[in-house]
């Protein structure tokens, strides 16, 4: 058994897949790469209005005033061609693209068809419609035992179309259906042939004396029992959408709304490959020419639109451009799905998700390098460490209760308090904020340097000192002057 998904309009529909709500109105698709443009394909509406084609685009807004002009953009083709496949490749794994907007599928061997009941057939068809449709693709299954037939049935039926008995089905359809060229359609119009039954009623013979060898390609055409191989491909694994605005747009609202129709289109096909997004590469093509790119990591792989579009919605707010947005591009980098065996008194961020959105904000708002967790840096400057996102999958595991604080405890001022300190050798007497009058025990100096023979270089020189409040500071004297660090509890 074989399964055939013609894909009617295919240019048109990879030109129209992100904007739905056009079907119901009048567009025309136009072929850029041709010297003189002209119309390729239409909708419905517009070919009610006049529109057919050949027309330039410019006969056909004489026709109609409020047509819509659309190109064909092969990355956009390629780009349904591409789901296409991946979604077919989850119900067979024996595909072929026989031609744009025709795809082959061998049922054979598949479990789910075993015993080939139609009722199974229809419902396995009816779920792989569904899954094309979520791709903003309208698709028509034909099924069939051989892939001709199969492939009659797609393209001359509306939805789903079972042959059980091909030569009765293929006797009522139009000579159309076997693709005859121009000149063997006229002498047949004029010999009062319509159907394909009417055309094998005259016999291949006698029919390849009047019609030369074009007759025995039709006849071929019209097999009921022929069975070809076909060409295998494996579906590509780049999960990418690609959009370019007609107008460019200078506001987030037009995009993040695009942006959505793009996860809730790779989402699914995640899921039937079985796979998880963990990096989002956003690309943007301003009308200016200059590209801008955000590579966003997923804290944890899934496949979930709403989280992966909260996401983009979170860092798109900061975004800012030098000129309108032109294009957009999607791509979703995929790894396999990963379970955690946690410990008896581990536990997980309860929504691992929230949390960096959560980070995303702050550092949008109080900028990256403020946002994280602290790290020392190898020095001996005090207090001297960086900011770097938090990474709960490799932080250091804590064995046995911690080791019970033997020194006082350094209570930092954040930020520092400036002083004034009397004394030409050791601090005698202070005023600040803090405390004011003489110091009554004085211990130090301890003195620091480093990275003396860089431009950062940096020295200091550390007292501790009790104030007459009974504060025990802990003074620094710097080249700027003296602060008051901390003070000791």
């Amino acid at each position: 058994m074989f399964a055939v998904i013609h894909l009617a309009q295919f240019p048109l529909q990879a030109a129209l897949r992100h904007e739905p709500e056009l079907w119901i109105r009048a567009v025309a698709l136009v072929d850029p790469a041709r010297t003189t443009p002209i119309v390729s394909d239409a909708t419905l509406p517009a070919r009610e209005a006049g529109i057919i084609e050949g027309l330039t685009p410019t006969q056909a807004l004489a026709r109609c005033g409020t047509v819509l002009v659309r190109h064909r953009v092969p990355a956009q083709e390629s780009a349904a061609n591409a789901a296409v496949l991946q979604c077919a490749y989850g119900f067979s794994p024996h595909v072929e693209t026989t031609a744009p907007g025709l795809t082959t599928l061998d049922l054979r061997g598949l479990s789910r068809l075993s015993g080939g009941e139609p009722s199974r057939l229809l419902a396995w068809a009816g779920d792989l419609r569904t899954a094309l449709a979520g791709q903003g693709l309208r698709a028509s299954i034909g099924l069939a035992a051989t892939p001709t037939v199969a492939r009659h049935a797609a393209r001359w039926s509306d939805g789903l179309q079972l042959v059980t008995d091909a030569k009765p089905f293929l006797d009522t359809l139009p000579v159309a259906a076997l693709e005859p060229s121009s000149d063997v359609a006229e002498i047949l119009r004029k010999w009062g042939i319509k159907k394909v039954g009417e055309l094998l009623a005259l016999g291949q013979a006698a029919l390849a004396d009047r019609l030369g060898l074009e007759a025995l390609a039709l006849f071929a055409a019209a097999s009921v029992d022929s069975i070809r191989p076909l060409r295998h491909v494996q579906p590509v694994e780049t999960y990418a959408e690609a959009f370019d605005f007609v107008e460019p747009v200078e506001t987030t609202e037009p995009l993040l709304f695009l942006l959505r129709r793009f996860v809730d289109q790779l989402a699914p096909r995640l899921g039937i490959a079985g796979l998880v997004a963990e990096l989002l590469v956003l690309r943007l093509r301003l009308d200016s020419g200059v590209q801008v790119e955000r590579r966003l990591r997923v804290p944890q792989p899934t496949r979930s639109a709403d989280i992966l579009h909260r996401m983009l919605v979170t860092h798109l707010e900061s975004l800012r451009t030098d000129s309108p947005i032109a294009g957009v591009t999607l791509t979703l980098d995929t790894t396999q799905p990963t379970q955690k065996q946690f410990g008896l008194f581990e536990a997980a961020l309860r929504d691992p998700h929230q949390f960096q959105e959560t980070l995303a904000r702050l550092s949008a708002l109080l900028g990256a390098e403020r946002v994280g967790t602290p790290v020392r840096e190898a020095s001996h400057r005090p207090d001297a460490f960086r900011l770097v996102p938090p990474d709960f999958e490799n932080a250091p595991v804590v064995n046995g209760p911690r080791p019970p604080m033997q020194a006082p405890a350094l209570r930092r001022l954040r930020p520092v308090v400036p002083a004034n300190v009397e004394g030409a050798e050791e601090p005698l007497a202070i005023r600040c904020a803090v405390a004011n009058g003489r110091l009554k025990l004085v211990v130090g100096p301890w003195r620091a340097s480093g990275k003396w023979w860089e431009p950062g270089a940096w020295q200091r020189e550390e007292w501790d000192a009790t104030a007459a409040n009974g504060k025990t500071l802990r003074l620094v004297h710097q080249p700027g002057g003296w602060i008051v660090e901390g003070v000791l509890d």
